[in-house]
């Protein structure tokens, strides 16, 4: 069942609640153009220091080695040949350079972190900066103000996010958001498609085991949200109540027969909404993002970049920098 939803979340503000994600941003804002055409005045340079950069560097490369072992860095993740090494690196460095944007943001709306923010980000800088080992000090040459930074930082394009997404409408209704339970058989011809539904249906039939001995695909449990299927698939399935099947359903030159499970899962339904509240303020940020871009000609300096490596066999473990962020900053 083929999912079309536009899933990229590749833009910083989508990390603000998630671990990591891709990145898919100009790294290099040169030549802006204001809407009238005219050239902006003077362009302004922004950067990030080594020791910051390599805080978030430590954290993602011993979070996935941690899982794959260092052997991940020489994988090939596209067909140009990238490694992932390389790949994770450029993703980092498109966050880093959102980050320094909406820094730049927050700067000119006058979004700044309050008294108590501050606060909390230097008990948090200091808990976590405790923590850190002295492989992941050596690795990241970080201290305890670079830990600080950072954090605030992020703390403040957490908060440039919120604030000018405040009057946009994130409302998701359950309706947008619903999530049913499906069994499913996929077969690749109408007649033996026909067959098997006949099996299926039959009184006493466990359409699990139905599926599991015919249908072309191993998985045959699957959750289902509105737009992750092609139209056919998703009217059939919506239309069901829990316990009923599907006709033969033609989609894309193969066969399905659906039956229903749950008509509405709570659960997933609730997951659902969270995750399309937080791709519509992408959106409605974006908008903005991609105004200030257009009206404030930025660089960013990305020398510091060329040496920074993942394979490097150094003794650095801390992986939770942003996992103790949600901890401190739950909201």
């Amino acid at each position: 069942m083929a999912d079309r939803e536009n899933g990229k979340r590749n833009r910083f503000w989508m990390w603000l609640l998630l671990v990591f994600v891709g990145a898919a941003i100009l790294c290099f804002f040169t030549g802006c153009k204001n809407r009238g055409g005219e050239s902006q005045e003077k362009e302004r340079s922004l950067s990030m220091k080594r020791e910051e950069l390599m805080l978030i560097v430590a954290t993602e490369r011993n979070r996935y080695e941690q899982i794959y072992t260092g052997q991940i860095w020489g994988a090939t993740v596209s067909e140009d040949g990238k490694s992932f090494q390389e790949y994770l690196l450029e993703q980092i460095r498109l966050f880093s350079d959102d980050l320094l944007v909406i820094g730049a943001m927050a700067d000119q709306y006058g979004i700044t972190l309050d008294g108590g923010e501050k606060e909390q980000l230097r008990r948090l800088s200091q808990d976590y900066y405790s923590q850190l080992s002295p492989g992941d000090k050596a690795y990241t040459g970080a201290s305890e103000e670079d830990v600080l930074n950072l954090y605030q930082s992020y703390c403040l394009a957490s908060k440039t996010v919120t604030e000018l997404t405040k009057d946009a409408e994130l409302e998701i209704s359950d309706n947008e958001a619903k999530v049913i339970d499906l069994l499913q058989i996929v077969l690749e011809d109408r007649e033996t498609a026909w067959e098997v539904w006949t099996l299926a249906c039959e009184e006493g039939a466990d359409f699990g085991a139905v599926a599991k001995a015919h249908s072309a695909e191993s998985q045959t449990e699957v959750k289902l949200g509105r737009g992750q299927a092609e139209k056919a698939l998703e009217e059939a399935a919506f239309s069901l109540a829990s316990g009923e099947i599907s006709q033969v359903i033609e989609e894309g030159g193969r066969y399905y027969i659906l039956k229903c499970l749950s008509d509405y899962d709570q659960e997933a339904t609730l997951k659902r909404k969270e995750e399309l509240s937080l791709l519509r303020k992408d959106k409605a940020f974006r908008a903005v993002y991609d105004q200030f871009l257009a009206e404030n000609p930025l660089s960013i300096s990305h020398e510091v970049w060329q040496d920074i490596r993942c394979d490097t066999g150094e003794d650095s473990v801390t992986t939770n920098f942003f996992e103790l962020y949600k901890a401190y900053f739950p909201g």
